[in-house]
């Protein structure tokens, strides 16, 4: 009788074990069909909340972890981005992960910590793009010299193709799409200026105006730059 009651109550052990299992399952399997409808229908704070619960049900070693960083990215929501990020790269250091974390420093003023995670970035991509943001934050915190060496250090490196930055026109509140490399070159022209190289200024002004002849700050700089060249010659010749 002992040895019946023993496998009875085994057996619904083993049954409530399994019908929990399933029951995780099946939640899993509906929050994973929320997220994805909500996903379709550009739902973020649902589809946010979607991956809450899938990580509650799935734990540390959820990979909707970085999801969850990827939809705080795309919220601009830089300080639980960067939370999430820290959380992530604990674990494993990841090279987009260690961009949301960048730009997330970045927007949060913190711009010797966006520095730092930009020249890990730079140390694993190796690629133009990562070398110019890392100059471009050097050159606010007034590196000059640390600005020129990474952009030096890329210079032959591959330029992208059908990357454009930004830049302001001659006409108030109109701007130009600029060819990255000559975005790239009138970097390099500006920090040899910090630095008071105006040849290293003029030469890659030049550069930046063979790539997008109508790229109007670096004509304005080149001109700039000009003006101060004959006022030093006119000095010596006095």
């Amino acid at each position: 009788m002992k040895s019946f009651i023993f496998i009875g109550l085994l057996l619904i052990s083993i049954s409530m074990g399994y019908g929990q299992k399933l029951y995780k399952q099946d939640l899993l399997n509906l929050e994973k069909d929320i997220y994805n409808h909500a996903l379709k229908n550009y739902d973020l704070s649902t589809a946010k909340n979607a991956v809450y619960h899938i990580i509650a049900l799935e734990g540390e070693q959820s990979t909707f972890i970085d999801t969850l960083a990827y939809i705080y990215y795309n919220e601009k929501n830089y300080v639980s981005c960067l939370q999430v990020s820290n959380r992530i790269l604990k674990q494993k250091e990841k090279p987009d992960i260690l961009q949301f974390k960048a730009v997330c420093l970045e927007n949060l003023n913190d711009i010797k910590g966006a520095i730092d995670v930009y020249e890990k970035i730079y140390a694993i991509k190796k690629d133009v793009l990562s070398a110019y943001k890392l100059a471009q934050l050097q050159q606010r915190l007034k590196r000059s010299a640390e600005a020129y060496a990474t952009l030096k250090s890329a210079e032959n490196l591959k330029f992208p193709e059908k990357a454009f930055v930004t830049f302001p026109t001659a006409k108030k509140g109109e701007v130009q799409n600029v060819p990255f490399k000559a975005a790239f070159y009138n970097l390099m022209a500006q920090t040899g200026y910090d630095l008071h190289n105006y040849e290293i200024a003029l030469k890659y002004y030049d550069e930046a105006l063979k790539v997008y002849p109508d790229f109007f700050v670096a004509k304005q700089n080149r001109q700039v730059i000009k003006m101060l060249q004959d006022k030093l010659k006119d000095k010596k010749e006095k």
